[in-house]
């Protein structure tokens, strides 16, 4: 097993390096270099199979959305911080919808109190970052999966590497650019009215 993870964990322990968002993007651009894919990233010391689904944690699986054919875009390798959980499946931030450098940003404002360990969970409970005037990147990034809908194994990334996580490019948008996701997730809605949640 390819182990760039670790190798960059290494790195980011050496205290005289600058731990940035734009050194981890550098990190994960020389170290998993060769993680390009949801099966690569399997292959690699990203995180474990999970084996059950908490809130707060980080995920990273293949989805076949039911609605696809209703769905301006979609992404088949989401990358998710569970919120809520729903009947049949759960909601979450799909971390692709936003630009990497507002990834960093969110995660840096649900990131744990205390030091992480493999055990640690985001501040993510939907009670926690339904407040969109705090946590603006998550209003349109947040989606509903169906369990029966997610096709294969899911990754839990392991809480020491969520930094790098982020910078993947493993995101695979149908229907529209990542340029274009990014765009369309950041933009203010024309006028207040209750939040619904997209599918996938």
């Amino acid at each position: 097993m390819a182990t760039p993870f670790a190798d960059i964990r290494r790195a980011a322990n050496d205290e005289t390096m600058d731990r940035s968002v734009q050194w981890y993007v550098r990190a994960v651009r020389n170290y998993a270099r060769g993680i390009n894919t949801f099966q690569e990233a399997q292959q690699s010391d990203l995180g474990k199979e999970a084996r059950q689904l908490e809130i707060g944690k980080m995920y990273m699986f293949t989805y076949d959305p039911k609605t696809k054919a209703d769905l301006p875009y979609y992404d088949t390798v989401p990358l998710v911080i569970i919120t809520e959980p729903l009947p049949g499946g759960f909601s979450g931030i799909n971390l692709h919808y936003l630009a990497p450098t507002l990834r960093a940003n969110l995660l840096d404002k649900i990131y744990p109190v205390t030091d992480v360990t493999d055990k640690s969970t985001l501040r993510a409970a939907w009670s926690f970052v339904s407040n969109f005037s705090r946590f603006p990147e998550v209003r349109k990034s947040v989606k509903k999966y169906l369990l029966p809908h997610i096709t294969g194994k899911l990754i839990e990334v392991d809480p020491l590497n969520w930094k790098s996580a982020i910078f993947l490019p493993v995101q695979n948008f149908v229907g529209a650019s990542d340029r274009t996701v990014y765009r369309e997730t950041m933009e203010k809605p024309q006028r207040k009215r209750r939040m619904s949640m997209g599918v996938g």
